[in-house]
């Protein structure tokens, strides 16, 4: 009925070896659940990281008696109402408030979303650093 060469159209040299399934490329980022909960990096990291939130809690409250205390006069009103104006006292207002919830934030993301101990200590002392409530240390000084 059939002649055996029909039976040859459907098959290449190679098949064989598309046939056996791969072995999976290992994953970049381990989301496997572990027993031993987060990897917090012992306990002087665990205290690091108590120390640069209580920094990231004084620079929000730096930062809020800074957005309150500078009085700028383009800030307070909007002006004659134009729509330039009101855009820009929208911005600043927008600027101040982000300013307020920057520390606090940067802390909460970067303690919660980086796994590995040592990353997550430079990236808290990074934002530590960049953070500072400029117009505060200048208003004292």
């Amino acid at each position: 009925m059939t002649d055996p060469t029909d039976d040859d159209a459907f098959s290449w040299d190679g098949d064989d070896a598309l046939a056996q399934p791969k072995r999976p490329a290992a994953p970049l980022i381990d989301d496997r659940p572990s027993g031993d909960g987060p990897d917090s990096g012992g306990g002087f990291a665990l205290l690091v990281i108590g120390i640069l939130g209580g920094i990231a809690v004084i620079e929000t409250a730096f930062w809020i008696r800074s957005a309150f205390e500078l009085e700028i006069a383009a800030s307070i009103t909007v002006g004659r109402g134009t729509p330039l104006e009101v855009a820009s006292f929208v911005l600043n207002v927008a600027g101040r408030v982000l300013a307020v919830a920057a520390p606090v934030v940067w802390f909460v993301i970067v303690a919660w979303r980086v796994r590995l101990p040592s990353r997550r200590l430079a990236l808290l002392v990074l934002g530590a650093v960049l953070l500072v409530p400029w117009p505060a240390v200048l208003a004292a000084a």
